[in-house]
């Protein structure tokens, strides 16, 4: 591939099958989706870089030089797909996780000829759109383990993840934990504080006019952040949108409730990979998903 990132592969082979690219959320890799791969590989050609400054990818190179980290990462994405459509003729599903998310939704509004469905899971679109990331200024109540991925072991990292999230899948655990100690720490102070590019544009690119892309949102009732403010703002600004609100949930929506994020996202992969249309089904709406 013309890239320089990291990238692993799974499943079937790209000649025989629709391609997923994988776009992970920060101070993650791609190694963190085992579960998802493991349900997908079967069906799907799969693709999963390292972010650059994550994993075994290189931090920002000198032709990066006064571009946001935001635009270099998107160019990365577009980059593999471009690869990708040039190895096999077709458009690819892209289906990333908050940062990854992030990424992927600019993506698809900037190529959507590349995009042949994206999935959002979490993306962080907050309200005001154009405040500061609220994250940020949230009193941290609980331990997080990437506060000790200097100090910490992998398997110490592995056992604070498993004590505060034990019906996370197992399997990702050790690259959970691999990945907090391969993050590469001054590019992801820069990218947190650099200027955002308002979300609320990107949204309504994605799905309106001749070039819209099957776009599907899922988010939960925990701490997430796409909470009922943000899914009442996209739903005016971008009513194209699909969402589903599974119960219980938190940020990390896939580890937290497998089944129903996989429920939802597997027939819309399966859907947009054929090309119908899904109008007829899980409109934009407020409405919880339960077990």
């Amino acid at each position: 591939m013309g890239t320089d990132l990291f990238v692993r592969k799974f499943g079937r082979d790209a000649a025989d099958a629709p391609a997923i690219l994988i776009l992970h959320g920060a101070v993650e890799s791609g190694a963190c989706y085992g579960d998802a791969v493991d349900r997908w590989c079967g069906d799907y050609h799969i693709v999963a870089p390292d972010a650059r400054g994550h994993g075994k990818s290189p931090s920002r190179l000198p032709e990066h030089e006064g571009v946001p980290s935001t635009d270099v990462m998107v160019q990365d994405a577009i980059d593999i797909l471009k690869d990708m459509l040039d190895e096999t003729g077709r458009k690819t599903l892209v289906v990333g996780h908050s940062m990854g998310a992030r990424i992927a939704a600019f993506v698809a509004a900037d190529a959507p000829y590349l995009v042949a469905g994206v999935v959002l899971e979490d993306p962080p679109w907050w309200v005001p759109e154009a405040g500061p990331n609220p994250w940020l200024s949230v009193e941290q109540t609980t331990i997080d383990p990437f506060d000790y991925a200097d100090t910490a072991s992998v398997e110490e990292l592995m056992d604070m993840q498993r004590e505060l999230k034990p019906h996370w899948a197992e399997q990702e655990l050790r690259p959970l934990a691999e990945a907090m100690k391969a993050v590469h720490i001054d590019y992801m102070q820069q990218r947190v504080h650099e200027k955002r590019r308002i979300w609320t544009p990107t949204a309504r690119q994605i799905t309106v006019g001749p070039a819209a892309v099957p776009a599907l949102l899922v988010t939960g009732t925990g701490d997430v952040i796409v909470d009922k403010h943000s899914r009442e703002r996209l739903t005016a600004v971008a009513p194209g949108f699909d969402v589903v609100v599974i119960e219980g949930a938190h940020h990390c929506v896939r580890r937290d409730k497998p089944d129903e994020y996989h429920r939802h996202v597997d027939a819309f992969l399966r859907e947009s990979a054929v090309g119908r249309s899904r109008h007829s089904t899980l409109k934009v709406s407020d409405r919880a998903s339960g077990p």
